[in-house]
């Protein structure tokens, strides 16, 4: 039996990834920061990223065939607040993984999942929000780590993941207030301009994709994962205030058009993925989640 190392595991990608590997009969390890079961058939390893020596322990022991990090810090916007902690977690934390890997198991293959808002040199003088530099700099690692040490290393660059669970994300968030406007009138939601456009993929496709870049993807090349169309946050509040049946009232700082961005991910098509969950499925599924929650 395989088994499979996954940072991150009581987030809320984690928590589908483990699901995912466990289904498909893998020994599934999931790394926590504190004592939070991400399911109870996964073995659950307190970790903390920022322990180089611990984690090395860890995987040595362990030994597992694949790893999958995914614990990051993902929200732009906390990065504003806390810089200092946004790069340790994705910038040291990574370092240290990568490091643990060389000297315990550097015959596994690795997945660093990054993000499609990384910040790129090539477009911009200068990031946008420490976020997007951060992981510039993780994947820069990812990359030279595996040059230097000769590691197994895969990159990940998924979109916008949307999907039932506990998330932070704009769809989830809107999706609750949807709800709770049926009961509580007071509530609305505000936008900085409703006609900004996502690219929005289900989670669940992201981790098939995942799983494709593990073990058919080549060693430290970079795979874009994204739906490959846009949709405008407008369209995202018409589709739920109508699935959810509410009336949430919408306000917005701004009312124009933005150019729409495509993400190019002929690689990973050429895996043979494509994304299988619709949006209206995916946004159907956040509602009745939020409904049973």
């Amino acid at each position: 039996m395989s088994k499979v190392f996954i940072t991150g595991a009581s987030g809320f990608t984690g928590r589908h990834a483990c699901e995912y590997y466990l289904n498909k009969g893998y020994e599934v390890y999931g790394a926590v920061r504190h004592h939070q079961q991400p399911r109870k058939q996964v073995q659950q390893v307190n970790c903390d990223l920022l322990n180089a020596e611990a984690l090395s322990d860890i995987l040595k022991s362990i030994q597992p065939r694949f790893i999958l990090h995914l614990a990051a810090q993902n929200h732009s916007g906390r990065s504003w607040e806390d810089p200092i902690s946004t790069m340790n977690t994705n910038v040291i934390g990574t370092m240290n993984l990568l490091e643990a890997v060389k000297k315990a198991v550097p015959q596994s293959t690795i997945l660093i999942v990054g993000s499609v808002i990384e910040y790129n040199p090539c477009q911009s003088r200068y990031p946008n929000h420490p976020y997007g530099l951060s992981k510039y700099m993780q994947i820069l690692v990812s990359s030279s780590w595996s040059t230097f040490y000769d590691l197994d290393v895969r990159i990940a660059k998924p979109s916008n993941l949307i999907g039932p669970g506990n998330s932070n994300g704009i769809c989830s968030l809107l999706a609750q207030k949807c709800l709770h406007y049926r009961k509580d009138k007071s509530k609305t939601f505000h936008f900085h301009n409703i006609l900004d456009h996502r690219d929005f993929l289900d989670v669940r496709d992201a981790i098939v994709a995942y799983d494709l870049i593990l073990h058919k993807g080549k060693k430290n090349h970079s795979y874009t994962i994204a739906r490959g169309e846009t949709f405008t946050f407008l369209k995202i509040a018409k589709m739920l205030k109508e699935l959810s049946h509410s009336d949430l009232p919408l306000f917005t700082e701004h009312f124009h058009h933005t150019p729409e961005i495509h993400f190019e991910n002929s690689s990973l098509r050429q895996l043979f993925w494509k994304p299988t969950l619709s949006l209206q499925e995916s946004l159907n599924d956040i509602l009745e989640y939020f409904e049973d929650h």
